[in-house]
Order: structure tokens, then C-alpha cells, then sequence
């Protein structure tokens, strides 16, 4: 069983990405697969909106971004992570889920043995994260994945402060053993 996750955050030791590594953790450690990629360090450009997809069933930009999605028609579960900027994620996350344009015209069906997990961390207690988890539960439907669930963190704006909430990590990992265990069972 293969796991992917995407990580939206360009602090790589921030909370969105200790967040991420706990997931992934969990579900290596029902034996799956994990590959984690790094939006903020990987060559992309965003979508040109150019509509090639339309025809062509795929983006003609060949970057990192198109190597990554070549990743996900093996995964099994897709973890997505991002923190929140002006209550959406953030600006990597949404070029990558901009650049599955492509996708969009293909009308995938939902595949319930595919699962998709959003994890998302906002420095402010009072934040509203249903702008991001609409964008996210689209795009899990687009890809054809299942989304099971969203792990919310209002209130860690420090970088790392996540570590002061094992809670947060515990519920991470337990999540990432979920993901494996209910696709495996």
C-alpha cells in the first residue's frame, strides 16, 4: 500500500509539516509505503489556463508538479497538508491543485478504496477553515478519492508549537494508521 503526502507549507520544520510526518509516521507503521513531496522546494509553474487538458486528457507543462501527479495514480491514500493563509491554503497548495485542471474534465467517479486526508493548521483560534476544506473535498472528488477526514488545528502560530500538543500528533499518527488499516481490511 502506497502513501503519498503533500506538504503545502514552506517552513519544513513548521507545524503543518510535523503534522504531515506524523500522519505518514502512523501509516508506516502498519507497513505502508510513504513518499512525501515538498511543494515550497519543487520546480512549478502555475496553471496557464491554455485548456490543452481539455483535449489532451493532461497537462503540457512537465515540471515536478506533473511528476508528483504521475505519483498519485499509484497511491492508495493521498495526504494533503497546508496551513492557512486568508482562511484558503496556501499559495503551493493551490497551484498544485490548480495544475489538476486536467483531471477535472475527465468526470472521475469517487473510488472508496482511495482515500484522501486533509491536515491544516491556522495561527488563530477564531479561524474558519471551510473555505480550504471546500477546495480540498473538491479536489480529493476530482482525483477520484474518497476524503475521510480533516485534522484542524486552530492556534499554533509558532513554528514547531504543535509539539506542545501531543494530542495533535496523537491524533495524527492514530489517523495515519487508519488510512492503511481500513484499506487494507
Amino acid at each position: 500500500m502506497l502513501v503519498i503526502g503533500i506538504s503545502g507549507s514552506p517552513r519544513v520544520n513548521g507545524n503543518t509539516n510535523l503534522l504531515l510526518d506524523a500522519v505518514l509516521e502512523g501509516s508506516r507503521s502498519e507497513n505502508a509505503e510513504v513518499k512525501k513531496f515538498y511543494l515550497a522546494n519543487s520546480v512549478h509553474s502555475g496553471c496557464l489556463g491554455c485548456g490543452r487538458c481539455d483535449t489532451a486528457g493532461s497537462c503540457h507543462i512537465k515540471d515536478d508538479i506533473s511528476e508528483i501527479y504521475d505519483c498519485i495514480k499509484e497511491a492508495d491514500a493521498l495526504v494533503l497538508a497546508s496551513p492557512i493563509y486568508f482562511e484558503n491554503i496556501s499559495s503551493w497548495m493551490k497551484t498544485f491543485v490548480d495544475r489538476g485542471q486536467f483531471l477535472w474534465s475527465k468526470n472521475l467517479d469517487v473510488d472508496t478504496s482511495k482515500a484522501g486526508l486533509f491536515i491544516s493548521v491556522a495561527a488563530r483560534l477564531s479561524t474558519d477553515f471551510a473555505c480550504a476544506e471546500k477546495t480540498i473535498r473538491i479536489f480529493f472528488k476530482t482525483l477520484g478519492f474518497q476524503q475521510s477526514k480533516s485534522l484542524l488545528f486552530p492556534g499554533f502560530e509558532e513554528p514547531g508549537s504543535i509539539l506542545d500538543a501531543p494530542f495533535a500528533l496523537d491524533e495524527s499518527r492514530a489517523a495515519g494508521r487508519k488510512l492503511v488499516v481500513e484499506r487494507l481490511h
